[in-house]
């Protein structure tokens, strides 16, 4: 027996094992029903004409039933309904196969959700769940335990614990501040991860325990690993059967709800407990509760505890798929003018509502997706780092917009000219001259401008200050003493080394009387030598202290003033050597700049803080390599520039970006101008490039540098 087609005869019967329940009534006061799945575990909602047509299922073909739910009911139905709720119950599996032809749709069905083991792959790696047991036989049996934590009471206490709580810490905000700075990295990884398991764990025990306290079935708590971060996950999804909006709204607000009052508590006791482990593991777990909630799982951007919330509080199931139907439609409106219908007639009346949550969804998921990208590409090694950001951006930026442009090249889009279609496609058109059509443009970059022959002279070692023997902005001649250094840690060595040659010389004079040291003859010699040697060194670097003239020129000082006893680090930067005469321009670039300048490039330079006209200057030279130290301190942010540097283990300034050198030419005479300007330098290309050039050659250089080992 073949299954009968959807347009004639008596439609498919309904599975047996199916369930019926009341639903909420919509906002116009229509009643609602929910269909349950228990194999799937899945819920579906009915409205009122499709509720009346599943009443009369059996009692004849498309038409017929249609003809009876309009004369029997208030209602007015046509064949299309019917045939539209058969195609959706036979789309859902919820109806029985029936036949050759109900076998072969089923089976269609199953080989359309099994994927290819990449599929497969991809998907695991970006979601999946691991259920771990069936907690409602255990949750009801000890629902009474927590009976009390539903109290109005324990609601106004918790509630006035997280005032005097927050009252805390404002009061001790030294104490919060310090509790991030002071503890080590191991440390607050443990109470992180603690923090994280404990506000997670109680979470969704407040989801569980809310559900069954209204009579829902929990029949699943297990581990979801999102991008391979495990979170634990509770199956409330029985809470579809719930007539009662408010009791779904509490069920899904349980969690957050839980996690407040833990953080209240946590703060009221973080507030009285004196400082140590368990206060500093009470502060933690108080921070990752506030964040957790606020950022998390109140978004309704995403399928979190907010979205749930929005859904119930708005009367809007699906309220993700809805919604961006309503905005595919308005942004196909605005851009090609097709004046289709409006795809849902319940949510008229809040139209402008959802559509604006649905572009707000896009804009925030598409910079989510992107910082996923990101971090998936720094969590993993290059390679792998580089192709699994490619399949993010592909599988979760490009597929969706060219779903959508897909849509649109479709024959039943019935895309046609009108004024909204002229104004997309000459936008269009802009865009692609701005892309593809070649176009000499600039850049900024920060730049001092100094003396072409110039030195930053630094400290060799720790050490202070014994004698300043120049004054600022002073000529000197080359081998000059300019300052004279002691380093008692230095002074310390040549001393210990000195009375170990000293006793190596003794052992040697003595050992034709002492047999004992007969023995050790040729260790002792060897001793000596590497003594003599150590302390040669020694004086070597103590001549060092003596800060010099490498050639002739003026001296400038840098960073803090340097004065007698002044007590300066290894690197510290101590004072500037130029040449009197000649002058050039000292830039730094981003690297993603790279390719936009080239030797021969003209450009101006804009000096910062004096009424100074612009001056001309040429691109000499590019750094082939990115600068690893920067010796122009003037231009570091901690003085005040734009370039964010920080110190290494030797104490030397080092850029925290990856940045290259460039060295232009003044075209203009500047021997008037102060020693030393800081300002920007704007540089014009040389050579005509598109935008999307750019763009390619700049991810062409990463991708070539990034994939190298």
């Amino acid at each position: 027996m073949n299954e009968p087609p959807i347009d004639s005869g008596r439609p498919p019967p309904l599975r047996e094992e199916l369930h019926l329940f009341p639903g909420p009534r919509t906002t116009d006061g229509a009643p609602t029903w929910t269909l349950g799945d228990p194999a799937t575990n899945q819920f579906f909602r009915l409205g009122w004409r499709e509720f009346e047509i599943l009443c009369r299922w059996r009692r004849g073909g498309p038409a017929r039933i249609a003809e009876l739910v309009s004369s029997e009911t208030t209602l007015e139905a046509t064949t299309e309904d019917v045939q539209e709720l058969i195609r959706f119950l036979l789309g859902a599996n919820l109806l029985r196969p029936q036949g050759e032809r109900g076998l072969e749709r089923l089976s269609k069905h199953v080989q359309s959700m099994q994927q290819s083991w990449m599929q497969h792959l991809f998907h695991a790696y970006l979601f999946f769940r691991v259920p771990l047991f069936n907690p409602d036989r255990l949750l009801r049996k000890t629902l009474p335990w927590v009976l009390w934590a539903f109290s109005r009471r324990f609601f106004i206490a918790s509630g006035i614990a997280g005032v005097i709580g927050l009252h805390s810490i404002t009061r001790q905000w030294d104490i919060a501040l310090a509790t991030f700075s002071e503890t080590d990295f191991l440390t607050e990884v443990l109470f992180v991860t603690f923090a994280m398991f404990l506000t997670k764990a109680i979470h969704e025990l407040g989801h569980a325990y809310t559900a069954v306290r209204y009579g829902c079935r929990v029949p699943t708590i297990g581990v979801a690993f999102l991008m391979l971060l495990p979170v634990l996950y509770t199956d409330t999804s029985d809470v579809w059967k719930l007539a009662s909006r408010e009791r779904r709204l509490v069920i899904a607000g349980g969690g957050m709800l839980a996690e407040l009052m833990l953080t209240a508590w946590a703060s009221l006791l973080w507030g009285l407990l004196p400082i140590g482990g368990t206060k500093d593991a009470l502060f933690f777990i108080a921070t990752v509760s506030w964040i957790s909630t606020l950022l998390m799982n109140a978004s309704p951007f995403l399928r979190f505890d907010g979205y749930y919330l929005l859904s119930d509080w708005l009367g809007v199931e699906n309220l993700h798929e809805r919604a961006g139907r309503l905005g595919r439609w308005k942004l196909r409106e605005l851009l090609l003018g097709l004046g289709a219908p409006f795809p849902d007639a319940a949510l008229h009346d809040r139209q402008n509502l959802l559509i604006a949550f649905a572009w707000v969804t896009w804009i925030y998921r598409f910079f989510l997706y992107l910082g996923i990208a990101i971090a998936v590409y720094h969590l993993f090694f290059k390679i792998l780092g580089i192709l699994l950001m490619s399949v993010e951006i592909g599988w979760f930026l490009v597929r969706p917009i060219w779903s959508e442009i897909r849509a649109w090249l479709r024959p039943e889009t019935h895309v046609r000219l009108n004024k909204r279609t002229l104004l997309s496609f000459s936008v269009l058109i802009g865009l692609i001259v701005v892309l593809f059509i070649p176009w000499k443009g600039s850049l900024q970059a920060p730049a001092v401008l100094q003396r072409e022959q110039q030195v930053t002279l630094y400290a060799p070692m720790a050490g202070q200050i014994l004698s300043r023997m120049v004054e600022p902005d002073t000529l000197v001649a080359k081998g000059q003493p300019l300052l004279q250094m002691v380093s008692p840690e230095l002074e310390n060595q040549m001393e210990i080394t000195r009375s170990k040659i000293d006793l190596s010389s003794w052992k040697i004079h003595f050992r034709g009387s002492v047999p004992a040291l007969i023995k050790q003859s040729g260790i002792n010699d060897k001793e000596l030598e590497l003594g003599l040697t150590h302390l040669e060194g020694l004086q070597h670097q103590r001549e060092k202290l003596t800060v010099t003239a490498p050639f002739d020129g003026r001296v400038t000082f840098v960073g803090r003033e340097i004065k007698n006893d002044v007590w300066v680090a290894s690197g510290e930067p101590l004072l500037q050597l130029t040449h009197p005469d000649r002058w050039q321009l000292i830039a730094y670039i981003r690297e993603g700049e790279l390719s936009q300048v080239e030797p021969g490039d003209s450009g101006r330079f804009l000096p910062e803080g004096i009424d100074w006209d612009p001056i001309e200057c040429q691109v000499i030279s590019i750094a082939p390599v990115g600068a690893t130290r920067i010796d122009e301190p003037v231009l570091f942010t901690q003085f005040g520039g734009t370039v964010p540097v920080r110190r290494n283990a030797q104490g030397q300034w080092i850029p925290t970006t990856a940045i290259y050198r460039v060295i232009l030419q003044p075209k203009m005479n500047v021997t008037a101008l102060p020693h030393l300007l800081r300002g920007i330098v704007v540089i014009k290309h040389h050579t005509a490039r598109s935008l999307l050039s750019m763009i390619q050659r700049t991810a062409l250089e990463s991708l070539i540098r990034e994939t190298g080992f």
